[in-house]
This record gives structure tokens, C-alpha cells and sequence, in this order.
């Protein structure tokens, strides 16, 4: 199976760096004009289904790619949900330093042990991606997939690909609007592309300028 992964276009909190987790943050203008950069650049590539996130970031930006494709089943899932943040959502980036330094510390460095209150636990994120990756394998064995999903999933699949500890996720950059490519089979899975984020050109949003995800 090739597993075409894209990151969602900027949203509105991604803008003003407000932490958002599974709050339905709506995109944002430059959002909007990034997925329509992204479902140009996919218009030619083969798919056999599409899964989004239910989340409207997420959703829209696979709605643009999926009006190239009619003919391709779009499916919304929540196995491709964004971690829940829990009382992070919501609050700015430097509300979340100044209210949860040390929790924001962990999660950064150690993510598999942290846990943002009243949030989703790393292992709980982790099985259901894992699962619902698994499922892809046996279920779209020798096709093509693409997933519109959030930046903690594009995370762990890339990790998991590369037999990564998990607990160096936060190492990989994945910008808004980016495509990421694993192949998987009877050998190895392959990352093929990380990021990739030629189409947007001017569009692309600079991790420097995203504080919270």
C-alpha cells in the first residue's frame, strides 16, 4: 500500500498560535488557498479511497483534494484525530507556558509518559493510529490511500515507519499543506517523501511562525 499523508492547511489558532487539540478550529484564508495548492498538486495522482479527520481543518483541505477525484470514496475518521489537548485548548501558546511549563516540557521531550490534563494519553493516540494503519494494510493491500489528518498522526505514522522512538516525535517538522509518503509491503515500510511542501511556495507556513499545534 502507498500511504499519502497531508498535514491540513493553516487554521485560524494555528495563525494566532492558539492550542486547538480536537477543538474545531475553521481554516484560515491563507489555509484555505494552501489546501487549494495542495489538491492541484495531487490532481493527477491515483487514489482508491480517502480518510479525513472529522475535524474541519482536516475535512476541507480532503474536500479540495477529493473534488479532483469524484470517483474516489471520501470517509471520515476518527481514528485520524488530532491528540486532545484537554485544558490546553483552547489557551495561547504563552498561556500554556506560563500555566503548564513543566507538562509542556514533557510533552515536548518525553510525549509517550506525558499527560496534558484531562487530555488523551500518548498510548491511546498511539493504538489507534497504529490500528487504523493496520487496517489500511490489510484492507487497500497494493493501492493507493490518501489521509487528511493532523500533525501528531502525520508524527507517529513517520516514526513508526522508521522504527523511531516515539519519544522523539517532536523532531520532526510536518508543515500545513504538506505531503508525507510510506510505502508498505512484505519488506520493510519505506518513508519515500517527509513534508513535502514544493506547491505552496510562498504559501508555506515556516515553523517559526507556528507556536502551538
Amino acid at each position: 500500500m502507498r500511504l499519502i499523508i497531508v498535514r491540513h492547511g493553516e487554521s485560524e489558532w494555528n495563525r494566532i498560535g492558539r492550542y486547538q487539540g480536537q477543538q474545531d478550529a475553521p481554516l484560515s484564508e491563507l489555509g484555505i488557498r494552501q489546501a487549494e495548492a495542495l489538491a492541484g498538486r495531487l490532481q493527477r495522482e491515483p487514489f482508491d479511497a480517502i480518510f479525513t479527520s472529522p475535524l474541519q481543518r482536516a475535512a476541507r483541505t480532503a474536500q479540495a483534494i477529493a473534488r479532483y477525484h469524484p470517483q474516489v470514496p471520501l470517509a471520515y475518521e476518527p481514528a485520524l484525530l488530532e491528540i486532545a489537548h484537554g485544558d490546553w485548548e483552547g489557551l495561547l501558546a504563552d498561556e500554556v507556558i506560563e500555566r503548564y511549563a513543566s507538562g509542556l516540557y514533557e510533552w515536548r521531550w518525553h510525549p509517550t509518559r506525558a499527560q496534558m490534563p484531562n487530555g488523551e494519553s500518548f498510548s491511546n493516540i498511539l493504538k489507534r493510529v497504529l490500528d487504523f494503519k493496520e487496517h489500511l494494510c490489510r484492507e487497500y493491500e497494493g493501492r493507493n490511500v490518501l489521509i487528511s489528518t493532523h500533525d501528531v498522526v502525520v508524527k507517529i505514522l513517520v516514526a513508526d515507519a522508521l522504527g523511531m522512538n516515539m519519544d522523539r516525535i517532536n523532531r520532526i517538522w510536518v508543515t500545513n499543506a504538506s505531503i508525507s509518503v510510506i510505502e508498505y509491503g512484505d519488506d520493510l515500510p519505506y518513508l519515500i517523501s517527509l513534508s513535502e511542501a514544493c506547491h505552496l511556495g510562498r504559501l508555506e507556513t515556516v515553523r517559526e511562525r507556528q507556536k502551538a499545534i
